[in-house]
């Protein structure tokens, strides 16, 4: 046991005397979180609203009804304005407007006529989402308007009834009355509300942990984690890479001829990277909670996790340098392993955002369960299915890699 402790002082003696490389990987991950967090965080205002241009060449009363739904303050997403149409299209074409809708005149007779009409809607083609909210909200809107003339046989006499009438949206409401005192109209309502007063189908809320005073969502919380386990890997991997440094330089075959074993040097290198990479990511925790406001959750949780992780990568890493030949061998393949670790484990993409066909391979990585568990925690849930996966495949992971790095040693 002296000897094991003996051989951890001088790992760590040595890497705080040139501790560049290890800083640099740590510093890396919370600049990435900082500018991927920053881009995209959502901003305290609102989202800008979507500027709409309507041409009206109807100004009867099925278009202001249309052009009154995009005013409704259920909806407060669209900024509208009343244009010409060579205004419109100018403006469309100078990127000043996401979509043009052109009202044709005779809009309103053809659909109490129960005749087709159109609507013609040209969309900003600089622009990728707006428009497309634009075309979506009008399309829906469409089949209301329909419904609700076929349905309850709107005609000209009702329509003419209520012109007088001060149009805005919810001034429509001012139609029952005149639609009811048609009996066949009155029935229809009656089944109408019978069908929507109650539901059918209600959501209820279900909060599950404990209640956290968090009033938003950090997103900084779910980018650190993917990409600090990303680079704790290649942390790591240079301690336990140790092993064949010391077998190059001779040191190694120098450390046998002394009275110690090599079940005492494998548990001492395995233990080395071990516990650096308990305290580098206790590191990465504080920079978190310090700089990015992170809530990790219950820190006893996150400390049995961080635990088993860095003991699940020294024992990976360990077996892995048990069949390279060199550190040159080692840096070539070590690298794409840990970048299809986090490509398919979520530290890049979100797992969910994977073709179908390779999703499975995400269960195969340690980036995957660190981040299942890490986000876990941040609910105050113990996280029992990643931390026994990864324990269980860590302690086989160390066995096999003991064996095939004393054989190794040994010859």
């Amino acid at each position: 046991m002296k000897r094991i402790i003996l051989i951890l002082k001088n790992d760590i003696k040595r890497r705080l005397k040139s501790p560049l490389s290890i800083l640099i990987l740590l510093i890396i991950p919370v600049m990435m979180t900082g500018i991927i967090g920053t881009v995209f965080s959502p901003s305290e205002n609102k989202m800008p609203k979507i500027r709409v241009l309507i041409t009206d060449n109807d100004k009867e009363l099925g278009a202001k009804v249309f052009i009154e739904a995009f005013k409704s303050p259920q909806v407060d997403m669209f900024q509208l304005e009343l244009v010409e149409e060579n205004k419109g299209r100018e403006l469309i074409s100078n990127n000043r407007g996401s979509a043009l809708i052109i009202i044709p005149s005779g809009f309103s007779k053809n659909l109490l006529k129960k005749n087709k009409t159109n609507l013609l809607l040209i969309k900003n083609p600089s622009e990728q989402f707006m428009p497309n909210i634009v075309e979506e909200f009008s399309k829906t809107l469409s089949i209301l308007l329909s419904g609700a003339i076929q349905v309850f046989e709107i005609d000209e006499t009702l329509i003419n009834s209520i012109k007088g009438t001060n149009m805005d949206y919810k001034s429509l409401i001012t139609m029952l009355p005149m639609l009811k005192k048609n009996k066949t109209n009155a029935e229809k309502f009656k089944k109408l509300m019978t069908y929507l007063n109650p539901p059918l189908l209600e959501i209820k809320k279900e909060i599950t942990g404990k209640k956290t005073n968090n009033t938003g969502i950090n997103i900084f919380s779910y980018i650190l984690p993917g990409i600090s386990i990303m680079f704790l890997l290649f942390i790591i991997e240079i301690f336990i890479r140790d092993i064949l440094s010391e077998r190059e330089d001779g040191k190694l075959q120098r450390m046998m001829f002394a009275p110690l074993r090599a079940c005492e040097y494998i548990t001492a290198r395995i233990l080395s990277g071990w516990i650096m990479g308990i305290l580098t990511y206790l590191i990465i925790v504080l920079i978190g909670k310090l700089i990015f406001n992170i809530d990790w959750g219950n820190y006893f949780f996150l400390f049995i996790l961080i635990i088993i992780t860095c003991f699940w990568i020294a024992s990976f890493f360990a077996l892995l340098n048990a069949f390279f030949k060199n550190r040159n061998q080692a840096g070539a393949f070590v690298a794409p392993i840990i970048m299809i670790f986090s490509a398919f484990g979520g530290s890049i993409i979100q797992t969910n955002q994977l073709p179908e066909a390779v999703r499975w391979v995400s269960a195969l990585t340690l980036n995957h369960w660190f981040i299942i568990g890490a986000n876990k925690i941040r609910s105050n849930i113990f996280p029992t299915t990643p931390i026994l996966i990864l324990l269980i495949s860590g302690i086989i992971l160390y066995i096999i890699a003991s064996k095939a790095l004393n054989k190794r040693i040994i010859i």
